[in-house]
């Protein structure tokens, strides 16, 4: 069985990683690595002495639902097969074989609470010097390389009023409610689903009636590209609300991050060396790469799978496609020894792909 396997056999929804936990430090330990339980929950396994200091993070939780875990024909189907057991397997697996290496100190996080409210990744910020290089453990497809990911502004609406008969001229609740959606669709009227767009979904909706008042709630997923101006969008949507309740939970801003780099250099060499086309993406989601942007060092995401199957009944993971990313992600790495993360000069990679 392989380790993505195991990793999918036992389940871990997001604030219960303790279990996965305690089977990713056995198969480290397996493996050779100096590893660490921080306060939050994260498991931390460390390869290598050498003074370029890499940084592996994945995640270890999963979104609920149940899916079968089966392996036909080579795929795996399960919960987490994709997001995001399959590419965390492949970094303990890729870094394993640099135990021994004296120009990189790797560092495989598995971080908890990614699909909620990402606390792992937020303790690694608060307390962990950043690295040389980072790459995020998420599904970009074998021969991909995720360069950025939309940002998320989630915006919540509430009002109340008296209720009046059906046959009264005054609007209801839940109508303002939906007034309020439509003139913040209107604001953007090219708005869309690329990456480059402004989307605005309406994630939820609520009206009831309570001793006399009518109570209207709204939720709205709003996407954001890199330079959104989230400030004139606040505003914008405080005068759409008039006098109804409005919350802007944390913005979460979009990623983008330059392809000339040594990392970027490194992976193109790696996935070639599989006789695979490098493809560059940009994704709509969102995930730690996002709030890892703080960190001013050379950072991409990177891992198996069809990110298209995240959180879905439908997710499986091709076991070939995990091995060739783990050949992948080794070979990038004896790059980077090689390099010691040198940068790439400007242009070396244009044209290299595509983005999407």
């Amino acid at each position: 069985m392989t380790l993505v396997e195991r990793l999918v056999h036992c389940p871990s929804v997001s604030g219960s990683e303790a279990d996965v936990a305690r089977v990713i430090i056995r198969e480290m330990h397996q493996r050779g690595y100096s590893i660490q339980l921080d306060a939050a929950g994260n498991v931390l396994g460390t390869v290598g002495n050498g003074p370029t200091r890499v940084y592996l993070v994945g995640h270890m939780d999963t979104v609920p639902g149940d899916v079968p875990i089966a392996v036909a024909d080579g795929v795996l189907t399960g919960r987490g097969s994709v997001d995001a057991k399959g590419p965390l397997a492949t970094c303990i697996e890729a870094a394993a074989a640099f135990a021994n290496s004296s120009t990189l100190t790797i560092t495989v996080i598995g971080c908890v609470r990614e699909e909620t409210d990402s606390a792992g990744a937020r303790h690694v910020l608060d307390t962990r010097p950043a690295p040389d290089v980072l790459l995020i453990a998420e599904p970009s497809g074998w021969n991909g390389i995720t360069l950025g990911y939309k940002g998320a502004l989630p915006v919540r609406y509430r009002s109340e009023k008296g209720t009046a008969h059906h046959g009264a001229p005054q609007s209801t609740a839940a109508e303002d409610a939906v007034a309020f959606h439509s003139h913040v669709c209107n604001a953007f009227p090219d708005r869309g689903i690329g990456f480059d767009d402004v989307s605005i979904r309406l994630s939820s909706i609520c009206n009831r009636q309570i001793q006399g008042t009518e109570h209207a709630e709204l939720r709205l997923d709003v996407r954001t590209p890199p330079g959104f101006d989230d400030s004139a969008f606040r505003r914008l949507v405080k005068e759409a609300a008039g006098e109804a309740e409005i919350e802007f939970p944390e913005y979460t801003p979009a990623v983008l991050r330059d392809k000339r780099n040594g990392l970027v250099r490194a992976l193109l060499s790696g996935i070639r060396a599989q006789e695979g086309r490098p493809v560059f993406k940009r994704k709509t989601g969102t995930s730690d790469m996002n709030l890892f942007q703080t960190w001013d060092v050379p950072m991409v995401a990177y891992g198996p799978g069809d990110s298209s199957l995240d959180h879905t009944p439908h997710e499986r993971l091709c076991l070939a496609e995990y091995q060739q990313s783990i050949a992948v992600l080794q070979t990038a790495l004896e790059a980077l020894g090689q390099s010691r993360g040198t940068a790439v000069p400007a242009g070396a990679i244009r044209g290299e792909g595509t983005e999407r």
